[in-house]
Protein backbone atom coordinates (compact mmCIF):
# COMPACT_ATOMS: atom_id res chain seq x y z
CA UNK A 1 0.00 0.00 0.00
CA UNK A 2 1.28 3.74 -0.60
CA UNK A 3 1.30 5.89 1.57
CA UNK A 4 1.50 9.78 1.43
CA UNK A 5 4.66 12.06 2.33
CA UNK A 6 6.65 11.98 5.59
CA UNK A 7 7.39 15.49 6.09
CA UNK A 8 9.99 17.33 7.70
CA UNK A 9 9.76 21.20 7.60
CA UNK A 10 12.87 22.00 9.37
CA UNK A 11 15.08 20.60 6.38
CA UNK A 12 17.17 19.03 8.56
CA UNK A 13 16.56 15.07 7.85
CA UNK A 14 16.70 15.05 4.21
CA UNK A 15 18.62 12.62 2.08
CA UNK A 16 20.59 15.39 0.43
CA UNK A 17 21.88 17.10 3.66
CA UNK A 18 23.06 13.82 5.33
CA UNK A 19 20.19 13.94 8.17
CA UNK A 20 17.72 11.18 6.94
CA UNK A 21 16.53 8.67 10.00
CA UNK A 22 16.50 5.04 10.06
CA UNK A 23 14.01 3.14 12.44
CA UNK A 24 17.35 1.80 14.48
CA UNK A 25 18.41 6.12 14.87
CA UNK A 26 15.12 6.35 16.40
CA UNK A 27 15.85 3.24 18.92
CA UNK A 28 19.00 4.70 19.75
CA UNK A 29 17.35 8.23 20.59
CA UNK A 30 15.02 6.44 23.15
CA UNK A 31 11.77 5.32 21.06
CA UNK A 32 9.84 2.69 20.59
CA UNK A 33 8.91 1.60 16.96
CA UNK A 34 5.23 1.18 18.20
CA UNK A 35 5.82 5.14 19.06
CA UNK A 36 6.70 6.28 15.50
CA UNK A 37 3.55 3.92 14.53
CA UNK A 38 1.37 5.38 16.61
CA UNK A 39 2.02 8.78 15.38
CA UNK A 40 1.95 7.58 11.61
CA UNK A 41 -2.00 6.12 12.10
CA UNK A 42 -3.02 9.23 13.95
CA UNK A 43 -2.75 11.14 10.10
CA UNK A 44 -5.06 9.22 7.18
CA UNK A 45 -2.80 7.30 5.02
CA UNK A 46 -3.18 9.17 2.16
CA UNK A 47 -2.70 12.91 3.80
CA UNK A 48 1.06 14.12 4.34
CA UNK A 49 2.52 13.36 8.07
CA UNK A 50 4.76 16.44 9.69
CA UNK A 51 7.52 14.57 11.45
CA UNK A 52 8.94 16.06 13.83
CA UNK A 53 10.43 15.30 17.31
CA UNK A 54 7.34 16.88 19.40
CA UNK A 55 5.06 14.81 17.37
CA UNK A 56 7.10 11.43 17.81
CA UNK A 57 7.02 12.40 21.74
CA UNK A 58 3.69 13.54 22.13
CA UNK A 59 2.99 9.98 19.92
CA UNK A 60 5.21 8.00 23.13
CA UNK A 61 3.04 9.68 25.62
CA UNK A 62 -0.53 8.61 24.16
CA UNK A 63 1.30 5.51 24.15
CA UNK A 64 2.76 5.07 27.04
CA UNK A 65 -1.19 6.29 28.49
CA UNK A 66 -2.55 3.27 26.87
CA UNK A 67 -0.13 0.87 27.34
CA UNK A 68 -0.83 2.51 31.14
CA UNK A 69 -4.18 1.84 31.57
CA UNK A 70 -4.18 -1.60 29.86
CA UNK A 71 -1.97 -2.91 32.35
CA UNK A 72 -4.28 -1.60 35.00
CA UNK A 73 -7.08 -3.20 33.45
CA UNK A 74 -5.54 -6.39 33.32
CA UNK A 75 -5.18 -6.00 37.04
CA UNK A 76 -8.46 -5.50 37.57
CA UNK A 77 -9.36 -8.29 35.32
CA UNK A 78 -8.31 -10.89 37.75
CA UNK A 79 -11.13 -10.22 39.90
CA UNK A 80 -13.38 -10.02 37.47
CA UNK A 81 -16.15 -12.70 36.07
CA UNK A 82 -15.65 -12.62 32.18
CA UNK A 83 -18.97 -11.52 30.81
CA UNK A 84 -20.58 -12.06 26.95
CA UNK A 85 -20.44 -9.02 24.92
CA UNK A 86 -22.88 -5.98 25.42
CA UNK A 87 -24.52 -3.71 23.34
CA UNK A 88 -22.32 -1.23 24.24
CA UNK A 89 -19.20 -2.99 23.22
CA UNK A 90 -21.20 -4.45 19.98
CA UNK A 91 -21.36 -0.15 19.24
CA UNK A 92 -18.02 0.69 19.73
CA UNK A 93 -16.57 -2.44 17.37
CA UNK A 94 -19.19 -1.48 14.90
CA UNK A 95 -18.15 2.22 15.08
CA UNK A 96 -14.51 1.29 14.88
CA UNK A 97 -15.42 -1.41 12.17
CA UNK A 98 -16.62 1.58 10.53
CA UNK A 99 -14.17 4.10 10.82
CA UNK A 100 -11.25 1.51 9.26
CA UNK A 101 -13.90 0.76 6.35
CA UNK A 102 -14.01 3.93 5.45
CA UNK A 103 -10.58 4.32 3.53
CA UNK A 104 -8.76 2.98 6.93
CA UNK A 105 -9.76 6.29 8.51
CA UNK A 106 -7.06 5.65 11.39
CA UNK A 107 -7.35 9.48 12.77
CA UNK A 108 -10.84 8.52 13.71
CA UNK A 109 -10.49 4.99 14.97
CA UNK A 110 -7.93 5.54 17.84
CA UNK A 111 -10.55 7.86 19.68
CA UNK A 112 -12.71 5.31 19.79
CA UNK A 113 -10.16 2.46 21.14
CA UNK A 114 -9.68 5.34 23.73
CA UNK A 115 -13.05 5.65 24.26
CA UNK A 116 -13.06 2.04 24.88
CA UNK A 117 -10.51 1.52 27.15
CA UNK A 118 -12.02 4.73 29.62
CA UNK A 119 -15.93 3.43 29.49
CA UNK A 120 -16.15 2.41 33.12
CA UNK A 121 -19.44 0.95 32.39
CA UNK A 122 -17.85 -1.67 30.83
CA UNK A 123 -16.19 -4.43 32.69
CA UNK A 124 -12.30 -4.69 32.65
CA UNK A 125 -12.41 -8.50 30.71
CA UNK A 126 -14.50 -6.79 27.79
CA UNK A 127 -11.94 -4.08 27.58
CA UNK A 128 -9.70 -5.97 27.24
CA UNK A 129 -11.46 -8.12 24.83
CA UNK A 130 -12.35 -4.62 22.63
CA UNK A 131 -8.90 -3.47 22.55
CA UNK A 132 -7.66 -6.70 21.04
CA UNK A 133 -9.78 -6.95 18.46
CA UNK A 134 -9.17 -3.56 17.47
CA UNK A 135 -5.64 -3.66 17.51
CA UNK A 136 -5.87 -6.25 14.96
CA UNK A 137 -5.95 -3.28 12.42
CA UNK A 138 -4.17 -1.43 13.85
CA UNK A 139 -0.80 -3.21 14.27
CA UNK A 140 0.31 -1.50 17.70
CA UNK A 141 0.67 -4.81 20.03
CA UNK A 142 -0.99 -3.44 22.99
CA UNK A 143 -1.92 -6.68 24.31
CA UNK A 144 2.15 -7.64 24.89
CA UNK A 145 3.30 -4.13 25.58
CA UNK A 146 4.09 -3.20 29.06
CA UNK A 147 5.30 0.54 30.30
CA UNK A 148 8.77 -1.15 30.98
CA UNK A 149 9.08 -2.22 27.29
CA UNK A 150 8.45 1.14 26.44
CA UNK A 151 11.72 2.40 28.75
CA UNK A 152 14.36 2.32 25.59
CA UNK A 153 17.64 3.22 26.36
CA UNK A 154 18.86 6.02 24.42
CA UNK A 155 22.29 5.29 22.56
CA UNK A 156 23.77 8.41 24.50
CA UNK A 157 22.72 7.33 28.34
CA UNK A 158 25.93 7.21 30.51
CA UNK A 159 24.63 4.14 32.65
CA UNK A 160 23.24 0.88 31.89
CA UNK A 161 19.67 -0.62 33.03
CA UNK A 162 21.87 -2.10 36.27
CA UNK A 163 23.57 0.86 36.84
CA UNK A 164 20.12 2.95 36.61
CA UNK A 165 18.32 0.25 39.31
CA UNK A 166 21.56 -0.09 41.72
CA UNK A 167 21.21 4.02 42.16
CA UNK A 168 17.48 3.60 42.85
CA UNK A 169 18.30 0.62 45.21
CA UNK A 170 21.01 3.07 47.21
CA UNK A 171 18.68 6.03 46.76
CA UNK A 172 15.83 4.13 48.36
CA UNK A 173 18.15 2.39 51.27
CA UNK A 174 18.83 6.28 51.96
CA UNK A 175 15.14 7.41 52.07
CA UNK A 176 14.75 4.83 54.42
CA UNK A 177 17.47 6.18 56.53
CA UNK A 178 16.40 9.33 56.59
CA UNK A 179 19.52 10.60 54.62
CA UNK A 180 18.11 12.65 52.30
CA UNK A 181 21.39 14.77 51.29
CA UNK A 182 22.26 11.41 50.61
CA UNK A 183 19.06 10.83 48.71
CA UNK A 184 19.45 13.72 46.45
CA UNK A 185 22.78 13.30 45.12
CA UNK A 186 21.84 10.02 44.14
CA UNK A 187 18.56 11.63 42.25
CA UNK A 188 20.86 14.38 40.57
CA UNK A 189 23.70 12.07 39.59
CA UNK A 190 20.55 9.71 37.93
CA UNK A 191 19.17 12.76 36.08
CA UNK A 192 22.44 13.85 34.90
CA UNK A 193 22.62 10.67 32.93
CA UNK A 194 19.22 10.85 31.47
CA UNK A 195 17.10 8.82 34.25
CA UNK A 196 14.00 10.21 35.29
CA UNK A 197 12.85 9.12 38.55
CA UNK A 198 8.82 8.74 39.49
CA UNK A 199 8.78 8.46 42.86
CA UNK A 200 4.89 6.44 43.43
CA UNK A 201 4.52 5.38 40.26
CA UNK A 202 5.20 1.17 39.63
CA UNK A 203 7.34 1.65 37.10
CA UNK A 204 9.75 3.88 39.13
CA UNK A 205 12.36 5.27 36.60
CA UNK A 206 12.47 5.82 32.65
CA UNK A 207 15.14 7.48 30.73
CA UNK A 208 14.85 10.88 30.01
CA UNK A 209 14.43 11.63 26.17
CA UNK A 210 16.94 14.75 25.12
CA UNK A 211 15.84 17.04 22.70
CA UNK A 212 17.80 15.78 19.45
CA UNK A 213 20.64 18.31 18.38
Amino acid sequence: MHNNFLIDRSGKLSKSTGGALLLEDLLGRGYHPAAFRLMCLQAHYRSPLEFSFPNLDAALARLKRLVKTIEGLREAAQATTPSTPTARENDLLKQFTLEIADDLMTPRAIPVLQQALEDKRISAPARLRIVRKMDEALGLHLGELSRKDLRVRPAYAGLTKSDVEAGVEARRKARAEKNFAEADRIRADLENSGVVLMDGDPLIWEWRIEPPQ
